[in-house]
Order: structure tokens, then C-alpha cells, then sequence
């Protein structure tokens, strides 16, 4: 079976479909806060928690006049749980009380579920039968409560066994492999106030609870924990400093020691009081509660939605890295070829369901789907050596490289590191040569090359004329498409807002390519029984086939399957221990194509012809002819002609534009020296390339990555060639 996986992103959705109401964003734009009006009121609503399709939550606010009870200690009505499910736009619709069957008249939740949803464990008043149990002080604690669920029903309520009538014991929270039950008490022999304690559980019994320590609890009160899946601690504490009442940090452990904790700073913290988040497993989105201005109430819920995920870089888990080699050579004489320039990038970011909407037909086959590529500072470049051999730094995905060579035609490949091909030979013909068909061989390879025009730019089929990196791939018959975007909260198969944008691509091929059937299919990690993966993956499925259904797909051209754990792509099975970044590996969604009258040629252009050379003679930066200007002289005074050198295995070059101009380039250089990067020159790359305007070199990738983000905030783009 063929696998070509084709991301589809939704930058493209947050820039035009996010309704700003309510939304606040953080200084670097990449995290936007909601209020939840549909569900807040002018009561309490706090500590949400992922449930079927939707969320449930505590609020204050009764849920009949049997259950309006007032607390006099906090001059509230009691707390009752309730659910909010999504409706076909992923919105949360009105709430609705949740199990009649564990309301009482005393306070319930926050509450936690295990990873498959069919036992609750849940903060209650301290309860028996009708009567309330009071401590010896008179106040009646709180107390956590288990119950399972039988025929959609809950049943056999019980105290866990660590409870204290003289104590409290509340919000909890527990891991995902169910064994870890995080909660906050006041019991004895704390730090003060409300602490932080995990019990271990052993066989089908909780053990005595185990204080966090003094790095995670202070004298002041911690609270409201959430152990997520990766097992990142988030907890709110007035205790360590912060913006203001109750702020949200976070933890991690290593081996038995706690990290110092985090403040998450703006916009999940205030200056008010905020409390009782909780995360999606792949840590782009998720809720909490705040009591800060401009809410609908006195605590209010917010959901958030993470651009690039939660994760600061330096910490998330890095992918597995494979080094395929490149080998370059004449296809008419077979000799190797040294110092040809190599460029290569990811394809993770191609704005597919972008290409779909504007698709232009002119000069193309009505067959062709053009892809816009933008090549952005994740592009890498180098040479190669005396043995015409270039080493190719893959992470997990599909990548496209361009191989140019003075007095050669250039080439592209694409290349998918799941493929076992751990070397490719490319045969670059003299512009003077026939250009042939798909020639570039890979051991074990389909290839997937695409030659372009003489002089290396690229063929004249391209519907956009841009210059660059070409490549194609063909979706045919048993072509399966990864739609890598589509994220589902825990236990949820609700499509939610920030998914649509991959499933409106779908749609948009789906119509303009009409003969085309599919089976669109959902899988989750091993975690969890057989059934409920199966049932949950389904349930996703359907839903998805749903969306389209809406979109104007004919129902009778897709198929929706929930394959549950089957098809696992590596060996986190149940038995296997895996870190959260594996099993995240395993869920997914994807589109087969089952059904089509002729293969569809995919060619990938590049949408950013000022970024990349069109035909570089060689990638050695030659001697700069600089003219007199009228530049300040602050710009002018570091203008002196030098020979520069490239080096494969060198600095981390940070290119601010390249031009075909040296006046334009100069007035780049102008706007990024004011920015004060008072170091900053132009290079000229090749005999008959571009003038770069190179903003500083850098000895590691990090160091240029960082000065690329400076850059972006700053409102320029820039590159990394390294």
C-alpha cells in the first residue's frame, strides 16, 4: 500500500474563521483564551474535565428547586456537576445536569474519570445516606468518592479508604495508567493550608496518600491538581509568588524528585484567581477557570487553543532523527559530482487545503493538484563532498530535496523517512541533455522526482510562475492521506472548531474531485481496552463522515472506520512503556482512497521564490561588487567587500531576504540594521545568484532559531542556511 503523507495545516482557519470575541491572545500571538459564554453564568462554573463528546463542570447555579440549597459558610448554593456536548460546529451547547443518580444536597465534584471513562472519582461532601457526617469541629469535609458505571448508569458509590472525617480531601485527578491519584487535602502534617498528595494504587486499593514535598507545596494553599498524560503536574498555588490569587503552574518529576514549578504566566494567569485546567493529550487545547474581569460571572470557564502546542521547544521530546545519504552524479558520464548545493525541508507545514481552494487549471491537467510550499527557516542547505555524497538529517515525516549544479539541470526527490531507503543516487543531466523522465534511483525507492526546465527553475506547467523547489507525488487508488491536524479532546469524538480546517480540504477535494470515494478511517494509542479504542475510534470516524456529509460530500462515497489500537505504527502495544510523544504517534486520522477513475499528479511548489536561489551556480558565497549608496552611514560603515566562504559543516547563517536587486537588498539591510543588528551585510550566492541579506552566522542551530523568532516578532521573515 502506498502512504503519502500529505499535512494539511490551520494557520490558514485560525487567520480566518477565529471569531476574536472574547479571545486573548498572548504577546506572541500563538495562544488564544475564550470565554465559554454558552456555558458561564452569573454563578460559579470552575474545574471542567474531558468527558464524551464534551466537557462537564461545577457550577453553582441549581439545577432545581430541590437541589437550591444554600451554604451559609460560603453564601452559595451548592455545587452540582453538569455536561455541556458539542453540536455540529464543535461549540459547547447548554449545559444539562450530569447522573441524576449522584446528585445529593450537598456539594459535588470537581471530578476525574479514568482512561476509559467507566469509573468516576469525585469530590463530595462527606455523605451517608441522607446524613451529612460532620468533623470534630463541626464542618462537614470534603471527602473523595469512586463509582462505576453500569448500563450507562452510576452505581456502587463508595469513600476511598484514605479519607478523613477531619480533614478535606478534594480535586482529583488521575493518571493514565490509572495507578496515581492526585488530590489536595489539609490533613496532618502538611505544609499548611491545602497541600498536594498522590496515592499509589496497588492491585485494586489506594494507599496511604504521599505529600508532594516542599518544591511543589508551600504554607499557602495548592489545589485543583491535573496530572496530564505525558506526566506534567499542573496545579494552582498561592504560594509561589505569581500575578495574583491563584495562579497555574507546572511540574515535572525525575525520578523521585519534583521540578521547581513553572508560573504559566499570560493568558492562563492573572491577577485574579486562576485554577482547575486541564490539557488534550497532544497539549494544544484544553479549559480552565478564572475569576478575572471582563467574565460573564464570578468564576468563569475558558477554553484555550495552543498554535504550537504547550510545549516550550527546548522541552518537548525530540523526534527520532535517520540520516539518509544523497548521492549526485552526471547522468551522462556517471562521475561524481562535488559541491553541488543540496536544499531540503519538512513538508509538515504544506498548506494543502490552501492549494485545493486555489486551485488554478491553467496549464495544468485537469488532473493536477497544485500544493503551495512555503520554505521557511526549517530549510536546511549544504554541498556535497569529494565523493558526491550529501548526508540528509530526517526527522519522522515526507521531505522534499532540490539538487542544483552549475551547468546542470537541477532535480527534486521526495523522500519519506519511514521508507527503509537509507541512500538515493540522483543523476543531474547537462542543461545541453535531453530531460528524461524520473531517473534519481533509491534503493527500494519509488523515487517521486520531478525534473524541472533548463536552467533550474521550474516547468512551465507551474500555474502560479514561481521559482524554486518542484516536486510531485501522485494520490491514487490505496493512497492514504494523514490529516495530522484533526485533535480530539480525551474520550471525546466531537469534531472540535480548530479540526475543521483539515476536514473542510477534504471537502474541497472531495467536490472538485467527484469520482473520488474514500474510507476515512480514526486510530487511537493502546491505551485502554480493545473495545472502548474500538468504540471511540468509530464514534470519530462517523463524525468526521458527518462534517463532510454537512459540507455537500455525498455520504455514499465515504466510509467511516474506527480501527481502535490495530494498526499501531510502533511497539507501543500494551505491554510495552512508552513516553507520551510514541503513543501520540499512534493517534490519528487518515483518508484512503478507494475509488478514482485516474491518479492525481500532486506537485508541490514553492510559494516563496525570494527565499531560495532560482539557479545558484555553486554554494560557495563569491567575492560581493559593492556599489556606493546613499545609506546612512551607520549602514554604510560595515559595508566593506569580503570574500565569504560557505561551509557545509560551518556557522548557522540567519538570512533576513535574498534579491535579484542589490538596491533592494541594501534597503533590507537598512530596516534590519536599525532593528539593531548592527552586523548585518549582503552576500551574493553564486555567479548568478541572489544577494542574501545575512542578519548574523551563529555556531549551533538554536542560537540562529532563536535570532529566526526574534525576527518573526519583529515582523520579518527570515531563514536558516546552515
Amino acid at each position: 500500500m502506498k502512504h503519502i503523507f500529505l499535512h494539511f495545516t490551520f494557520f490558514f482557519f485560525l487567520l480566518n474563521s477565529f471569531s476574536t470575541q472574547g479571545q486573548l491572545p498572548t504577546p506572541n500571538n500563538d495562544v488564544f483564551v475564550t470565554n465559554e459564554v454558552s456555558i458561564n453564568t452569573d454563578q460559579l462554573e470552575f474545574s471542567p474535565t474531558f468527558y464524551e463528546d464534551g466537557i462537564l463542570f461545577i457550577s453553582t447555579n441549581p439545577v432545581n428547586k430541590r437541589y437550591k440549597v444554600k451554604d451559609k459558610r460560603i453564601n452559595k448554593n451548592i455545587m452540582s456537576i453538569f455536561r455541556s456536548t458539542r453540536d455540529e460546529d464543535g461549540t459547547l451547547k447548554k449545559p444539562e445536569p450530569f447522573a441524576i443518580e449522584l446528585l445529593t444536597t450537598v456539594h459535588e465534584g470537581p471530578l476525574t474519570f479514568d482512561r476509559t471513562a467507566d469509573n468516576i472519582y469525585f469530590t463530595r461532601n462527606n455523605y451517608k445516606g441522607k446524613k451529612r457526617i460532620k468533623g470534630s469541629d463541626g464542618i462537614v469535609k470534603l471527602q473523595i468518592y469512586t463509582a462505576e458505571r453500569m448500563d450507562n448508569v452510576w452505581k456502587n458509590v463508595q469513600k476511598l479508604p484514605f479519607n478523613d472525617k477531619n480533614s478535606n480531601a478534594a480535586h482529583p485527578s488521575i493518571s493514565v495508567e490509572n495507578d496515581q491519584l492526585f488530590f489536595a487535602s489539609d490533613r496532618p502534617g502538611g505544609h499548611g493550608g491545602m497541600d498536594l498528595y498522590v496515592s499509589l494504587k496497588t492491585g485494586d486499593t489506594w494507599g496511604e496518600p504521599i505529600n508532594l514535598g516542599p518544591k511543589i507545596n508551600t504554607p499557602e494553599d495548592e489545589a485543583f491538581p491535573f496530572i496530564h498524560a505525558d506526566g506534567t503536574l499542573y496545579f494552582s498555588s498561592k504560594g509561589h509568588g505569581g500575578l495574583g490569587g491563584l495562579d497555574i503552574y507546572t511540574a515535572k518529576k525525575s525520578g523521585n524528585e519534583w521540578s521547581i514549578p513553572e508560573n504559566m504566566s499570560s493568558p492562563f494567569n492573572s491577577s485574579e484567581d486562576d485554577f482547575g485546567i486541564i490539557i488534550d493529550r497532544d497539549k494544544r487545547n484544553g479549559y480552565f477557570s478564572s475569576n478575572r474581569g471582563g467574565g460573564i460571572g464570578q468564576d468563569d470557564i475558558y477554553s484555550f487553543f495552543a498554535l504550537n502546542g504547550l510545549e516550550k521547544p527546548e522541552e518537548q521530546a525530540p523526534e527520532i532523527e535517520k540520516t539518509v545519504t544523497l548521492n549526485v552524479v552526471s547522468q551522462e558520464s556517471g562521475e561524481i559530482l562535488e559541491e553541488a548545493i543540496v536544499t531540503y525541508m519538512k513538508l509538515d507545514a504544506v498548506t494543502l487545503g490552501n492549494a485545493i481552494n486555489d486551485l488554478s487549471n491553467s496549464g495544468t491537467k485537469p488532473s493536477d493538484l497544485v500544493v503551495k510550499l512555503p520554505v521557511d527557516e526549517n530549510a536546511r542547505t549544504g554541498l556535497t563532498d569529494f565523493n558526491g555524497q550529501m548526508p540528509l538529517r530526517l526527522n519522522r515525516g515526507s521531505y522534499v530535496a532540490k539538487v542544483e549544479k552549475e551547468g546542470f539541470v537541477s532535480k527534486q526527490i521526495f523522500i519519506n523517512s519511514d521508507d527503509e531507503v537509507l541512500e538515493y543516487t540522483l543523476a543531474l543531466p547537462k542543461f545541453a541533455a535531453p530531460i528524461a523522465n524520473n531517473t534519481g534511483t533509491g534503493t527500494g525507492s519509488t523515487g517521486g522526482e520531478v525534473i524541472t526546465s533548463s536552467g533550474g527553475s521550474t516547468s512551465s506547467g507551474d500555474p502560479f510562475g514561481n521559482t524554486g523547489i518542484e516536486v510531485s507525488s501522485v494520490i491514487e487508488e490505496g493512497t492514504v492521506i494523514e490529516l495530522p491536524n484533526i485533535y480530539y479532546n480525551f474520550n471525546d469524538a466531537s469534531i472540535r472548531p480548530d479540526a475543521g480546517t483539515d476536514l473542510d480540504a477534504v471537502a474541497n477535494f472531495l467536490l472538485q474531485y467527484p469520482e473520488v470515494e474514500i474510507e476515512l478511517s480514526s486510530h487511537t494509542d493502546a491505551r485502554g481496552s480493545d473495545r472502548y479504542n474500538k468504540r471511540l475510534s468509530q464514534r470519530r470516524a462517523e463524525e468526521a463522515v458527518a462534517y463532510l456529509t454537512r459540507k455537500g460530500v455525498s455520504a455514499s462515497r465515504m466510509v467511516p472506520k474506527g480501527y481502535g489500537e490495530a494498526n499501531l505504527r510502533n511497539h507501543c502495544n500494551d505491554f510495552a512503556k512508552c513516553s507520551e510523544t510514541e503513543h501520540q504517534y499512534n493517534r490519528r486520522t487518515e483518508v484512503k482512497i478507494t475509488r478514482m477513475d485516474q491518479p492525481i499528479s500532486v506537485k508541490f511548489i514553492n510559494n516563496a521564490p525570494a527565499y531560495i536561489s532560482e539557479a545558484p551556480s555553486s554554494v560557495k558565497y563569491s567575492e560581493r561588487k559593492r556599489k556606493s549608496s546613499s545609506r546612512s552611514s551607520s549602514s554604510s560603515s560595515s559595508s566593506s567587500s569580503n570574500d565569504s566562504t560557505y561551509n557545509p559543516e560551518g556557522s548557522y547563517k540567519v538570512i533576513a531576504g535574498a534579491y535579484e536587486s542589490m538596491n533592494n537588498a541594501e534597503k533590507k539591510l537598512v530596516k534590519i540594521r536599525d532593528l539593531g543588528y548592527n552586523n548585518a551585510d549582503i552576500l551574493k550566492f553564486g555567479n548568478r545568484g541572489l544577494f542574501h541579506v545575512v542578519v548574523s552566522s551563529y555556531g549551533t542551530s538554536k542560537e540562529a532559531s532563536s535570532t529566526v523568532k526574534e525576527l518573526k516578532r519583529k515582523n520579518v521573515r527570515a531563514f536558516i542556511k546552515n
